[in-house]
């Protein structure tokens, strides 16, 4: 008895050893970076992604093409006006259907976006607090619902539609409920003239 349970325990490390060796053979291949869609549509690239297939490469191309200012969203059916005193203000269209401006706004950093066909176009991808304000804004027949919500980061976002267009303003900053609504408000008066 004694003999076999050497057999076996001698067996069973040689089995042992020869998996590990296998196993660790096995882990040594080429790794695939991964991509995402935050990455690729947060902030724009000089150029586009070379990727493989087969032996030969093809630039995948950017989706966000750089414009001059708000009135070039007009050609994707969009009307953005951004606030007074806005700085460092740079606009891209996204995938041919959403504006994008960025702006800096009394020191902090906004990114306000608006699509007139995109449905979830925001690209922020953190878990929101349960709390949020509500707020409503009335014009002529119109009205509209303004909802601002809080990262757990304690980022904020705003987001509301006029017609059928979408709009949306982030920022990572901690800003107070104040600071946010005020701005939120102005821009949805500023969006007002949308279809």
């Amino acid at each position: 008895m004694n003999r076999t349970k050497r057999r076996l325990g001698r067996k069973g490390i040689l089995l042992a050893v020869a998996l590990t060796a296998l196993l660790a053979a096995g882990c040594g291949g080429k790794k695939e970076p991964v991509k995402t869609s935050e990455a690729e549509t947060s902030a724009p690239a000089e150029t586009g992604t070379r990727a493989e297939s087969g032996t030969a490469t093809q630039e995948l191309p950017n989706p966000m093409a750089e414009v001059k200012d708000v009135l070039a969203f007009e050609a994707i059916g969009v009307h953005m006006v951004l606030p007074e005193g806005a700085e460092d203000t740079s606009f891209f269209i996204i995938n041919q259907e959403v504006a994008d401006a960025r702006f800096s706004l009394d020191g902090v950093a906004y990114t306000y976006r608006a699509s007139d066909t995109a449905e979830d176009f925001a690209g922020i991808f953190e878990r929101f607090k349960d709390e949020a304000i509500s707020r409503n804004y009335d014009y002529g027949e119109t009205s509209l619902e303004v909802l601002i919500k809080t990262t757990d980061s304690g980022g904020r976002l705003a987001s509301w539609e006029w017609g059928s267009t979408k709009y949306t303003l982030y920022t990572a900053a901690q800003v107070d409920d104040d600071t946010i609504t005020d701005l939120t408000m102005h821009l949805v008066e500023l969006s007002q003239y949308e279809k």
